[in-house]
């Protein structure tokens, strides 16, 4: 095997690191345009670490444009540019919870007025891979953190994708990472239970092709978590005043 300069990973932040590291090699030439980067099972091998960190980290650099997936090839670096990919100057940082609540409100507002566009153009195929995702997600342990978000994520990144609006789609690969951020911390506050129940519901509206219900329960959903974590933000800060 071709010696890769990747390091050993640590523990804390594990698909982050791996993200951080091939990102780097990415911004760094390591590998050239068109290039095949090293399989799942081999970045696996170089890292130490599972092979659902290293495939978030691969995602992750997709969603952004860094990569592309081939099916039955493998996965190629794509000819990017900065000024494309302005998640490149940003850090992945822990969020305040005042930040996850600006993502959730925005994620509202957005989701919620994109549904008339998803409806003209979803196809059965398309109502298929939501179907398989929530199946996926209610199958999932709950102590899986990471695979959940993932689904979590997945769900309404398709979602957004169906509108078809390239200027949406690319706007949120550049978010990418601070959904995720958002997602996750909102898995580990929450739980997922609220998730599946409400992620079923939306699936049931639009297989019945109503509109109106699909848009009254995805904003409920979301409106629902931002009630949930303002009311952790209060009783937490109640506790500390008790201090």
């Amino acid at each position: 095997m071709i010696s890769v300069p990747i390091r050993n990973i640590k523990r804390e932040k594990i698909h982050v690191q791996v993200y951080e590291q091939i990102k780097n090699l990415l911004l760094d030439g390591y590998w050239k345009t068109g290039e095949k980067i090293p399989s799942e099972n081999e970045l696996c091998g170089m890292t130490g670490v599972s092979r659902m960190s290293v495939r978030t980290a691969v995602k992750s650099l997709i969603a952004q444009g860094f990569l592309v997936s081939r099916q039955g090839e493998g996965t190629f670096v794509v000819n990017f540019s900065t000024d494309l990919n302005m998640d490149v100057l940003v850090p992945i940082l822990g969020l305040m919870d005042k930040n996850i609540l600006e993502v959730l409100e925005y994620r509202k507002i957005l989701e919620v007025g994109l549904l008339p566009k998803v409806f003209q153009n979803i196809t059965q195929n398309d109502r298929e891979v939501l179907k398989k995702n929530i199946e996926e997600l209610e199958n999932t342990p709950e102590t899986e953190i990471e695979k959940i978000t993932e689904l979590d994520l997945e769900f309404h990144r398709n979602l957004s994708s169906l509108s078809g609006n390239s200027l949406v789609i690319r706007v949120s690969q550049i978010l990418n990472n601070l959904f995720w951020k958002a997602m996750q911390e909102t898995v580990i506050t929450l739980g997922n239970q609220t998730g599946r129940y409400y992620h079923r519901k939306i699936l049931d509206a639009i297989l019945s092709n109503d509109l109106e219900l699909t848009k009254s329960i995805l904003e409920e959903h979301i409106q629902d978590t931002i009630d949930s974590i303002q009311q952790l933000q209060h009783e937490n800060s109640n506790d500390t005043d008790y201090q």
